[in-house]
């Protein structure tokens, strides 16, 4: 009941026209039934063509059953059809969700046999050209005669533009407070190519190969291998780097479906356009990141961390990590506390090579101040405490702790612990 009442709070806003404004591509959002709230449930994204397609997954031990079965799909390097259902998660089911999610991906290809877009029609789909997610409560079964009527539902009502955009962007949510859309456009070879994207993520956020749910559309023609590689490298850039909670959840994916319908040269190399095609990827992974923080549960102030003079990337990561998910650097960035001892302890604790006479660190960007250069506190006057204390009180606030030890740096965003939050999830189930 508390994960309704915090999902009711806001009435989101329909977002402006993203998923399909890439060619080729079709989306719905309705209600079937799984969510005892009654708000939108399952969600469609399919293509009129086959696409080259491309996944990240959680690196969790206790996959949710869609991720298997999508993981397993995604071997071909092509899919046409993404369906996901939140309320349900289909996570820690045994055999019997994995029956499920492939009954799920089965459903799709045939109702969209019958669907009303011809081009849909003579695509003649296998299960195994279709990816499935689920996100909600883990460990219950899945509605699969409400998931049937849905699907049915979907297949008819799949269309192109703003309203069918919002539509399955907000039937994927949670206990998000809105839904979360991104688009970018680029030209390749002289031809104009969309990327678009759709991510819902609240809680269960922790930086581990994809940490959320998110579904991107491109009309950019992509070879299958380069598409997976360009998607790795923007998770690793973004998703993979933000925390609200520590907690890795059992479904966690990206997905991304390249039409070709831009009809410019296939990208089979790495090369300029390739280049560009991975830059805009990654830049709206981040936009699509950033939104999922800001909309963290509870959160009320979203935090950057910003580690410079690394060893090595592994230890600028290391830092940064530790920082947005220390639990006392939440709480303080919460009451616009200039506590910036937790922060460099949690550089000690983390695990990389830090030396703390060669650490400094300035709050509040590059305009902010520092209060602790080579391994030493900087006093602060009055008109400075005051300032410290302004910056703290920001919606967004920047640490920049420079390790002093070489060249590498990092960027990860985290979010506030908030009482909200443990209001949220003392009482998910109930």
């Amino acid at each position: 009941m508390a994960k309704a009442k915090a999902q009711k709070a806001k009435k989101a806003k329909i977002p402006p026209r993203h998923l399909t404004l890439p060619r080729g591509f079709y989306a719905a959002g309705t209600t079937c039934g799984i969510k005892a709230s009654g708000l939108p449930d399952l969600a469609l994204i399919a293509a009129d063509r086959p696409c080259a397609a491309a996944g990240v997954f959680t690196r969790s031990r206790t996959p949710g059953a869609p991720l298997i079965v999508s993981r397993r799909h995604l071997g071909t390097g092509r899919a046409s059809a993404i369906i996901i259902n939140s309320g349900n998660a289909n996570a820690s089911t045994g055999q019997a969700g994995l029956r499920d999610a492939r009954e799920m991906c089965r459903l799709v290809a045939q109702n969209l046999a019958h669907c009303p877009h011809q081009p849909l029609q003579q695509l003649k789909l296998s299960p195994r050209d279709v990816l499935v997610a689920s996100t909600g409560i883990i460990g219950r079964p899945l509605p699969m005669d409400r998931i049937a009527r849905g699907v049915a539902t979907l297949t008819t009502r799949l269309g192109r533009g703003r309203t069918f955009d919002a539509q399955a962007a907000r039937a994927i949510l949670t206990t998000d407070l809105a839904p979360k859309a991104a688009h970018r456009q680029i030209t390749l070879a002289g031809k104009t190519v969309h990327l678009a994207g759709i991510a819902k993520g609240s809680g269960m956020i922790a930086p581990n190969m994809a940490t959320m749910l998110a579904f991107i559309t491109t009309d950019a023609a992509i070879a299958p291998a380069m598409l997976r590689q360009a998607l790795r490298q923007a998770a690793q850039a973004s998703f993979n780097r933000i925390s609200v909670d520590q907690h890795t959840s059992p479904s966690d994916m990206a997905i991304i479906l390249a039409s070709g319908a831009a009809n410019h040269p296939t990208l089979t190399q790495p090369n300029r356009n390739w280049q560009a095609f991975c830059d805009a990827l990654t830049d709206l992974c981040r936009d699509l990141a950033y939104q999922i923080v800001k909309d963290g549960e509870g959160a009320t102030k979203v935090f950057r961390v910003q580690v410079t003079g690394a060893r090595t990337q592994r230890d600028a990561d290391r830092v940064a990590q530790a920082i947005v998910n220390s639990p006392l650097v939440k709480t303080a960035v919460h009451g616009g506390d200039p506590n910036w001892g937790r922060i460099t302890t949690a550089a000690g604790y983390s695990g990389a090579a830090v030396n703390p006479a060669n650490m400094s660190l300035t709050i509040g960007g590059s305009d902010g101040l520092c209060v602790y250069q080579k391994g030493a506190p900087l006093p602060l006057n009055k008109t400075q405490e005051r300032r410290l204390h302004a910056i703290m009180r920001k919606k967004e606030i920047t640490f920049t702790l420079n390790l002093g030890q070489g060249r590498a740096s990092t960027e990860w965003l985290g979010c506030d612990l908030s009482r909200q939050y443990i209001a949220i999830n003392a009482d998910y189930t109930t």
